[in-house]
């Protein structure tokens, strides 16, 4: 079993790009990935922030996700979405 780092994506790169570009027809059938620009107002945005795993082996992006969060009257409401791990990765621990 490889170990896998989550980190935040701070930035849009050509491994993310290409990465989304994997990973989101995995999630959902009637959806496109996101652009660049899609991308770097995701990373930016004060509300969420995106995760990604990494294989420190090789550094490949091997799955996402969204957290985002939002001020409701009885504090911070925080959600999980778009959680994807590419089909070649899983199984793997």
């Amino acid at each position: 079993m490889s170990n896998v780092q989550i980190i935040e994506a701070t930035e849009v790169t050509p491994a993310l790009i290409e990465a989304f570009n994997r990973l989101v027809p995995q999630l959902s059938k009637s959806n496109l990935p996101p652009t660049a620009t899609e991308l770097a107002l995701i990373i930016e945005s004060p509300a969420s922030i995106l995760l990604i795993a990494v294989d420190p082996a090789d550094e490949a992006i091997l799955g996402s996700m969204t957290l985002a969060w939002f001020l409701i009257p009885t504090g911070v409401r925080a959600w999980i979405e778009d959680v994807v791990v590419d089909e070649a990765a899983r199984g793997r621990g």
